[in-house]
């Protein structure tokens, strides 16, 4: 049966670890771009979904 150090030093050691692997990032994690000028305002993405939507439907009858 192990002593209470010995747990206690292992629990320490295995935290310790736990937390450093924490603080690594994760490897070919880039970090999250929100503004950029090739990246359009949201309304814009919604509107050409939108666009795409109103075409797909309207060409559902094109196709046999």
């Amino acid at each position: 049966m192990p002593s209470y150090r010995r747990v206690k030093a292992l629990t320490e050691r295995l935290l310790e670890q736990a937390l450093a692997a924490l603080d690594v990032p994760i490897q070919g994690e880039l970090p999250l771009t929100q503004e950029h000028p090739l990246i359009r305002d949201g309304d814009d993405y919604a509107d050409l979904f939108t666009l795409g939507a109103k075409q797909s439907a309207a060409n559902q009858g094109d196709y046999p």
